[in-house]
């Protein structure tokens, strides 16, 4: 059946079907009932903003025009580590008042009193004159060091860029830092005059000032939320085009702009189809995007000047490899999304994230699918699915929609639940209702609430007013409650016909006392013949008959967000006819069969059947699901002989895919050959297979007369860094410390991190102590070489030995990750209970809950490993030569 045909049944079901889980029916958006800690009887409507930067801080001016709605005993509001020198408050009257201000730095928050009495209601121009940090973390204002190469020299560079999601705009301009508060914004920028300046806006004006300075002055923007102001001041150079009559501009480190035609390219196809679906054109006369030579590890929405970390932006077609640049556009469409989903139209609250990146997820998926369909994209958007599913099913997770109880928790959501879960529930929206429906209730929902804010009660609204169906009591359980279910299935033949019970309950990973909960869900059943049936699945068993008695797939397609647990006979039909399945229920069939091993509802000889049936599966994405399970299956093993075995075995799995694809490319083989021996490399280096390690060895000692493919060039430094000695692991420091690309200096870092030799990986750690890398970077990798190396306990006693130094160094978002990311590699209790209590004593509830959800990941494996460590020995022994 075609999608019109589904969604035609489907929609029928939906008519007949009662709720399968009632939720409390979430609010319409209403500025005074929207969460947040500042009080809503002062309220900004303009913000004008002076920055003049120095070397490590800036001097600043803010003119904000307020509303008082009420007579107010001060005025409340954000500011982080700014200095005020004076703070006064002018009436449309002309009366200028000063107020003195009271910080709270805990919560980052200042109230501005009056001498006497309160300050009546009206409208006033609040003036602060103040200073602050410019500081080393992605947060506010900060410096970002750099390298380049002029001519036979590397010289030292920096630039300074803005970060203020979701609470760091305080950090630069005192305001009011919540999304529900809308204002416009003129800004101006003194600085020296041989840079370039890029803000969210064109520039108005530009006028020199003494001692080689220069004011630059933007344009007043449209009304938008303080996280997405931006700044940008360095040595850069830009291209130029347009599309739409959008001025387009990419601005890059200098040297690098050619580098930037593929994403100017894919700018104008991703707007120009944006302009369309949404029905309302991009808003803003230009839009600006900044290939940023570090600081932010992925991109930034600012509405009309994106930031991107240029390792995931840039694309050489000539140099870099096809991963880059399915990397590059994905991203690109997301972020250019987001300017409709998040500026245009803004969450209320962070507890409704999801609209935000949902959105953004979702519709950079669909572009790119449209636009690129020989990737395959839709098979690799299943393993970002997988992501989400895997976390939602333990005990930590939370509803899509989930209460925040103040902004700096906000960090706290932007998880897997609201992008990539977010992503699938408006999939299988779209599913229900057909394109054209759900693109009809899309643009209903941004043309009624341009320049405003919404909650998500205000998208099932349109959607309903779009399709004549009642949207949010069909689909808010997949919103509004945690986790989703495992379809059971089950069937049998009578008298020719296959009679399928399907049935649902709460799938959970190490969660026994997860609460039942159920959930309206869209089965399509599908036979190996093409025949289909849709079955909108409530919380009561139904019984399906479906044609005549053959092999069956339920979630066909991959089109739903649960699991698949078939009876043993249905399972065996299916595994027997794995490799003439459809990619994505191959995927499928494995991802879910993985999942039931770590539940507990399978034992892994069942999976590693299913693995022992691929043959000559080609599919990159089905051999990385393949990769990814056997290595955290392997992690499991702690003696040494066990995973040696273990490893033989892995040998074993991938040498025939890897004889298939070879070491180098061949002009005629297919465009996912490259990524794909890229993760066969990686992985058999990991398990030590000789001739890969040798190799991998040879190329890197070659590399300065043949430089190493970059399609397989990162794979090729973490088996070099994974078996490194001295001279080995200097020569990568070297790669590390005179990079000019972001991309090779993660990725010598990354190789660095692999090392398996303590005295080695005791210096690198070392080195991280310095200040030789920004903050960020630095703890990073101090956190995860535990888990990159195989050596937890070492990584997680030095970051122990030296947790202060490490906490100083992280920013505040990223402290609360110190101690769960060092911990992530571990699979016994007692280390879980060891990072929970630690966390509580050193940092404190704030950080409970990304501690919480390590040490549950750590218990779930340690399960795992209690469970089935003896039989993975045991199948691996049997199943694979011996060493």
């Amino acid at each position: 059946m075609g999608i019109a045909h589904r969604s035609a049944i489907l929609l029928a079901a939906f008519a007949a079907a009662v709720c399968a889980a009632h939720a409390l029916a979430e609010p319409r958006f209403a500025f005074a009932n929207t969460p947040g800690k500042l009080p809503k009887d002062v309220v900004p409507s303009h913000y004008a903003l002076r920055i003049a930067p120095g070397t490590d801080r800036f001097e600043a001016e803010a003119d904000i025009d307020i509303d008082v709605k009420r007579p107010v005993h001060a005025i409340v509001l954000n500011a982080s580590e700014l200095s005020f020198k004076s703070v006064k408050l002018r009436a449309s009257a002309g009366k200028e008042t000063t107020l003195a201000p009271t910080f709270d730095p805990q919560q980052g928050m200042v109230a501005l009193a009056p001498p006497q009495g309160p300050i009546a209601a009206g409208s006033y121009r609040l003036s602060i004159a103040y200073s602050g940090r410019i500081g080393r973390h992605t947060q506010g204002l900060y410096q970002i060091a750099y390298k380049q190469n002029e001519g036979e020299r590397l010289v030292e560079k920096s630039m300074l860029a803005t970060h203020m999601e979701p609470v760091n705009a305080r950090r630069l301009f005192p305001g009011w830092d919540e999304p529900v508060f809308r204002a416009t914004f003129e800004i101006v920028a003194v600085t020296d005059e041989s840079l370039t300046v890029v803000s969210n806006m064109p520039q108005a004006g530009v006028k020199p000032l003494p001692g080689g300075k220069k004011e630059v002055t933007f344009a007043k923007s449209v009304p938008m939320s303080t996280y997405l102001v931006a700044l940008f001041i360095g040595e850069m150079d830009v291209l130029e085009d347009s599309v739409d009559g959008i001025l387009l501009r990419i601005y890059t480190a200098k040297g690098k702009r050619e580098r930037a035609r593929y994403a100017m390219d894919s700018t104008k196809q991703i707007v120009r189809y944006f302009n369309a679906y949404f029905g309302e054109p991009y808003p803003l006369a230009k839009l600006d995007q900044i290939a940023l030579p570090g600081g932010i590890s992925g991109a930034m929405e600012n509405w009309g000047a994106i930031a991107y970390n240029e390792a995931r932006f840039l694309y050489d077609p000539h140099k870099d490899s096809v991963r880059q640049q399915q990397s590059a556009y994905g991203i690109i469409a997301h972020e250019i999304a987001h300017q409709w989903f998040g500026n245009l139209v803004t969450m209320a609250w962070w507890d409704n994230l999801w609209l935000n990146e949902g959105f953004a997820t979702w519709m950079a998926e669909k572009v790119t699918e449209r636009f690129n369909p020989p990737w395959g994209m839709r098979l690799r958007y299943v393993l970002s699915k997988e992501w989400a599913l895997g976390e939602d099913a333990r005990r930590t997770t939370h509803p899509i929609q989930t209460p925040v109880e103040n902004d700096a928790a906000a960090t706290d959501v932007f998880d897997s639940i609201s992008y990539a879960k977010g992503a699938a529930v408006l999939r299988m929206v779209e599913g229900y209702l057909g394109e054209d429906v759900f693109g009809a209730g899309v643009r209903r929902y941004v043309r009624a609430h341009r320049f405003s804010s919404t909650t998500t009660a205000d998208l099932w609204r349109h959607l309903s007013d779009a399709s004549g169906q009642d949207i949010e009591n069909l689909v808010s359980g997949w919103t509004e409650q945690p986790g989703y279910p495992v379809v059971k299935v089950s069937d049998l033949c009578e008298n020719g016909d296959a009679v399928i019970t399907l049935a649902q309950e709460r799938f959970s990973l190490n969660d026994p006392a997860a609460p039942a909960l159920a959930w309206n869900v869209p089965v399509i059943l599908a036979d190996l013949a093409g025949a289909r049936r849709a079955v909108l699945l409530g919380r009561d068993a139904q019984r399906v008959r479906f044609g005549r008695c053959d092999t069956f797939l339920a979630n066909a397609g991959d089109s739903g967000y649960f699991r698949v647990e078939y009876g043993e006979a249905a399972f065996r039909q299916l595994a027997a006819q794995l490799k003439s399945l459809p990619a994505l229920d191959r995927l499928r069939l494995l991802s879910d069969t993985f999942a039931l091993v770590l539940a507990g509802r399978a034992d892994i000889t069942r999976y590693l059947e299913l693995v022992g049936k691929l043959g000559d599966e080609a599919d990159r994405t089905i051999w990385d699901q393949v990769i990814g399970s056997l290595r955290v299956v392997g992690d499991l093993l702690d003696k040494a002989e066990e995973r040696a075995a273990f490893d033989r075995f892995v040998v074993q799995v991938l040498e025939r895919p890897f004889a298939r694809v070879g070491w180098d490319a061949r002009p005629d083989e297919p465009l996912d050959s490259r990524p794909h021996r890229r993760s066969l490399i990686d992985a058999l280096g990991r398990a030590g297979h000789q001739a890969v390690v040798r190799e991998a060895q040879a190329r890197f000692a070659a590399s300065s007369r043949t430089p190493i493919d970059a399609a397989i060039r990162p794979a090729v430094l973490n088996v070099v860094g994974r078996y490194a000695d001295e001279p080995t692991f200097k020569a990568l420091l070297v790669s590390m410390r005179t990079a000019t690309e972001v991309e090779h200096k993660w990725q010598a870092q990354s190789a660095l991190r692999q090392m398996r030799d303590a005295r080695l990986l005791r210096q690198f750690m070392e080195v991280m102590m310095t200040d030789e890398l920004p903050p960020g970077e630095a703890v990073f990798n101090l956190t995860h070489v535990g888990t990159d190396s195989d050596r937890v306990e070492f990584g997680w006693q030095f970051v122990l030995e030296r947790l202060p130094d490490i906490l100083a160094k992280a920013s505040p978002r990223q402290r609360r990750h110190v101690l769960p990311d060092a911990a992530a590699g571990f699979s016994d209790a007692g280390h879980a209970d060891q990072l929970v209590s630690l966390t509580r004593a050193r940092l404190g509830p704030p950080a409970l809950y990304q501690a919480e959800k390590t040490a549950d990941w750590i218990r779930l494996k340690a399960a795992v490993k209690e469970r089935e460590a003896a039989r993975l020995v045991a199948w691996a022994r049997a199943h694979s030569r011996p060493g």
